[in-house]
């Protein structure tokens, strides 16, 4: 015993007097930076569709679209606004399954500056058609905020936005929109009065949604809810940490957060791999590479944040069990604007940056 205590006080002396460990140097990626689509274009989000990509974002004459198939050479997508704030609306987030997609876009107006918040929706021409709601469907007096739009993995066909909307007591919830059409969205409070918020929404391998939120009480802490009947009821899932971010990966959900990383494999969430102190990160994107439901830690995922005062990429190829920090191509500061949106196919990572000033696009390797 004595002898145990006295090695492990030497121990103890000789770490302490260690000196700390270097940080590992992020890994280079091998980027390419691509040509813009158009002059003047902005890109928020980006998505890879089956078989190519896309990218939202506008113009300085309004909303715009693009589409490719190797990531370099982009093509615009025909779009048909039928409002006013349409025509004005810079495209923020899109969806995609197959050919289909759905883009959520916003233009601020009226007497107060108020969002104008509209849903667009790709035809079997390639065009994509606007579909004009009613103010209060996704605005007005309660609404407190639109998010990231979402596709279902398999038949029949589904599409969901996370935001957040003021409950009956008045206190802000978690909302998701939902649709079989991707056309018409209805509403539904997912936990009313939880003192929580929705942050991402992801759609379940067997079907369904999840939903990814952060509870507020002396601590912030996790929460989440599933929806099995395509997102009109909802069962609470705990989580021991905040999530920001979620995405479909193999049979299950990675998803990302303060404390680190999480896997949601369709009953309970088991902790993952961390990022290091990432207290007070905003996390701006994760992707993963598409894979077969029984491939549960091969494929790549990719995160970026907005790290203090610049943002950071990692990457995993274990199911977020460990992250390896990369190499931005560009040195992206901190703003309000910030973009630094990703989508993965295989070991290709396609990412749109935006310092509010300058938007590029780039492509790498992973491999």
């Amino acid at each position: 015993m004595r002898s145990g205590a006295l090695a492990l006080c030497v121990l103890a002396l000789a770490s302490c007097s260690s000196p700390p460990p270097v940080p590992p140097t992020p890994h280079t990626l091998t980027w390419r930076e691509v040509t813009l689509p158009a002059a003047g274009a902005t890109i928020q989000d980006v998505a890879f569709c089956d078989d190519h990509w896309l990218a939202v974002g506008g113009l300085p004459t309004g909303p715009a679209a693009w589409r490719s198939t190797d990531g370099m050479t982009w093509t615009g997508v025909r779009l048909a606004p039928v409002s006013f704030y349409g025509r004005q609306s810079t495209l923020s987030t899109v969806a995609c399954r197959g050919a289909d997609a759905v883009a959520v876009g916003a233009a601020s107006g009226g007497a107060h500056g108020n969002p104008r918040t509209s849903t667009w929706r790709s035809r079997a021409d390639g065009s994509w058609l606007e579909y004009e709601p009613a103010f209060t469907q996704f605005g007005g007096q309660d609404s407190v905020g639109v998010g990231a739009a979402a596709a279902s993995l398999g038949a029949p066909a589904a599409w969901a936005i996370v935001g957040n909307w003021l409950g009956p007591d008045g206190s802000p919830g978690p909302a998701l929109w939902h649709s079989a059409d991707g056309a018409t969205f209805q509403r539904t409070l997912v936990a009313p009065g939880s003192a929580a918020r929705g942050t991402d929404v992801a759609p379940l391998p067997g079907g369904g949604w999840l939903m990814a939120g952060e509870a507020y009480g002396t601590t912030l802490t996790g929460a989440s809810w599933t929806s099995e009947d395509g997102g009109t009821t909802w069962t609470p899932v705990p989580v021991g940490g905040p999530l920001a971010l979620v995405t479909p990966y193999g049979s299950g959900t990675l998803g990302v957060g303060q404390a680190g990383s999480w896997w949601y494999d369709g009953t309970t969430w088991q902790r993952r791999g961390t990022f290091g102190d990432a207290n007070g990160w905003r996390f701006l994107s994760l992707s993963a590479a598409a894979l077969p439901a029984a491939a549960v830690d091969s494929g790549l995922g990719v995160v970026t944040a907005a790290a203090g005062t610049a943002c950071r990429m990692w990457t995993s190829r274990d199911g977020g069990a460990s992250w390896q920090e990369a190499a931005m191509p560009v040195s992206l500061p901190v703003t309000a604007e910030t973009v630094a949106a990703t989508a993965v196919n295989g070991d290709t990572v396609l990412l749109a940056t935006d310092d509010g000033t300058q938007a590029r696009l780039w492509l790498a390797s992973a491999a």
